[in-house]
């Protein structure tokens, strides 16, 4: 047998194109980086299968990114505030300079106001106060409009609407607002009974409003997915085209998440109608809720279980990722992705939702109507998560049994509790092109200014997740703003234009012009004792009259004069057509004793007359 040598190792001469230090740094890694694959190859086989290959899905890496995104937060893309124009912009429209206006911002609790001027361009606002001068180089392509110093705020935010879902005319069988099919069906979407015919959308514009939730109707415990809609019309004229911000790619029915994720908005509904309509009470409809929710937290539990096998490259047999068109929606829910609206009146049952939430941990964005809610403020207060904002009417209540204690003292009464407060429209419930006046009123009965301001404008943006984008004038906000003819919140108060991406939507308005003392926000009454009142007896307090001080009343500086004449009511005095003394109008005991000046008229008075000033007032 030979003897086996083992001879010294020679090592041989690298090779030329190895030899540059980079090169040599390039090799290690490369084999630094094969190794480690070969490592994860390792780490993706099955532990009974260490010497098999692993069967590792062509699309891997798809499911490990789904998994990785699926319990990441909605939020604006992370250059969306470095942003030139915007996303809805139209090319070819032009820039607006809003000189020498009063520009209530939404800013520092709803209190700052800007004197100055407004620079729109490319769909977004560029400059609040002053613009500098290089934005207005091109000063002939640039729309400038004088405000003499009347007011501008955001666009009219509606948290609650109908909007081409219940479509004006009213024409048979032409709602698309509710399902009877069923008390929970998430898998619904307002989008797919869009009308964009509705004659609606141009008045709710004359109104100053820009942003709509239009919402499933109130018939289901939960009646389906809301979309937030811009209301200007698009040159492609459909549904999908007045979205802002669509939780999904719209690539045939669309269900693809676009990362980072948006908002999405569910209707929910509790006590009379849902009852009604199903015949049920309370009871049933609290059960579909749990049923239906029960059946997204056993979906989630599958998806966090497969999410943790693959994550950690365990392929074996796991298959597809669990999922369910019907119950997905909720599934997000209790992710924390969805903004749920919730039509609920009574304490019973914001009671009954509070449980729930605590019981399967999803927050709610708003209840809405809520006429109870200002009687029970520390019970919101015990909901998951934030305290609900309460979107509301001002004045509207008492229609049916569960609205009966309904007050219009109750944004102030939610607003002292520091409970957020939104005014909506309901629309067609109340023309949302009216919407102000919701705010007016509430202001009235004691909402703060800032706060009734806030109400139509940057509370229901940051409600419904938009508040990055809408509900206050701010540079890189979209150019959603109204130009009005006086303070927004003086009665009467309409728009003289309104910009829904910067685009004018009014051709050719009337303007008015409005005296001084309206351009100020109004003066209210000091209404402590019917607001304590309120409270006191539970949201329904005495109605029976107080017995009069005194004999007589005597009202003047009043403008016109109206009086029933047998089958008809006519006016019998008009300050303009009118020459001669200071006119009165005298009740007593419950009737008009007197009409004239305070000459003719002094047989009728004495020393306890109570004189009130009408400031240019009506009687009738």
């Amino acid at each position: 047998m030979e003897k086996l040598t083992i001879l010294p190792r020679v090592h041989e001469r690298p090779h030329r194109r190895y030899q540059h230090p980079l090169l040599r740094v390039a090799l290690v890694l490369g084999l630094i980086i094969v190794s480690g694959y070969a490592g994860l190859l390792m780490a993706f086989q099955a532990p009974n299968s260490r010497t098999s290959c692993p069967k590792v899905p062509i699309d891997a890496q798809q499911i490990v990114d789904k998994c990785a995104n699926l319990d990441i937060q909605p939020s604006p893309p992370a250059d969306f505030y470095t942003r030139k124009q915007s996303d809805r912009y139209v090319p070819g429209t032009k820039p607006v300079l809003i000189k020498n206006a009063s520009i209530w911002t939404g800013n520092v609790d709803g209190v700052e106001v800007v004197l100055g001027d407004l620079f729109l361009d490319k769909g977004i606002i560029r400059a609040v106060g002053e613009v500098p001068v290089h934005m207005l180089d091109d000063l002939h392509h640039v729309t400038v409009i004088d405000a003499n110093g009347s007011w501008v705020t955001p666009g009219i935010v509606d948290l609650h609407s109908h909007l081409g879902d219940q479509s004006s005319p009213k024409l048979s069988g032409a709602a698309d607002t509710n399902s009877r099919k069923g008390l929970v069906q998430p898998w619904l979407r307002s989008l797919d009974g869009l009308n964009t015919h509705d004659d609606a959308y141009m008045l709710s514009i004359s109104g100053g409003v820009t942003t709509a939730n239009v919402l499933p109707g109130s018939a289901n415990a939960i009646g389906g997915q809301a979309f937030i809609i811009k209301l200007r019309p698009t040159a492609e004229r459909s549904p999908s085209s007045m979205l802002l911000e669509p939780p999904f790619t719209f690539n045939g029915s669309g269900i693809e998440e676009v990362q980072p994720p948006r908002w999405r908005q569910l209707k929910q509904a509790c006590g009379e109608n849902p009852s009604r309509v199903y015949s049920g009470t309370r009871m049933d409809t609290i059960w579909a809720y749990r049923q239906g929710y029960e059946e997204a937290r056993k979906l989630k539990t599958k998806q966090d279980a497969y999410c943790a096998k693959a994550l950690t490259g365990q392929w074996e047999g796991l298959g597809d990722f669990p999922q369910d068109l019907q119950w997905e929606a909720l599934v997000d829910v209790l992710r924390g992705k969805v903004k749920i609206q919730n039509h609920c009146y009574e304490a019973v049952d914001l009671d009954g939702i509070v449980r729930l939430t605590n019981e399967f941990k999803f927050p709610i964005a708003a209840f809405h109507h809520a006429h109870e809610a200002y009687l029970v403020p520390n019970l919101l207060k015990k909901a998951y998560g934030q305290t609900p904002a309460i979107a509301m009417f001002a004045t509207k209540a008492r229609y049916k049994r569960e609205s009966y204690r309904g007050s219009e003292f109750a944004p102030r009464i939610l607003a002292d509790n520091g409970i957020r407060v939104v005014m909506k429209s309901d629309h067609p419930v109340i023309d949302s092109r009216f919407l102000m006046h919701e705010a007016q009123q509430a202001h009235y009965y004691g909402l703060p200014d800032n706060l009734a301001l806030s109400s139509v404008t940057s509370t229901p943006a940051q409600v419904m997740g938009q508040g990055h984008r809408i509900g206050f004038i701010r540079i890189g906000y979209d150019a959603d703003v109204v130009l009005w003819d006086s303070h927004p919140l003086a009665i009467g108060a309409i728009p003289k234009q309104v910009f829904i991406d910067g685009i004018a939507q009014l051709q050719n308005p009337t303007v008015i012009s409005k005296p001084e003392a309206l351009q100020h926000a109004p003066k209210t009454p000091d209404f402590e004792k019917e607001t304590e009142a309120a409270l006191k007896y539970d949201g329904l307090p005495p109605l029976e009259p107080r017995e009069s001080i005194s004999s007589a009343v005597v009202f003047h500086n009043f403008s016109s004069l109206f009086l029933y004449n047998e089958d008809h009511v006519e006016q019998v005095f008009a300050v303009e057509t009118y020459v001669g003394p200071p006119q009165i109008a005298v009740m007593q005991n419950g009737r008009l004793s007197c009409v004239g000046s305070s000459e003719a008229c002094s047989m009728n008075l004495d020393m306890n007359t109570r004189t009130i000033d009408l400031r240019g007032g009506s009687v009738a």
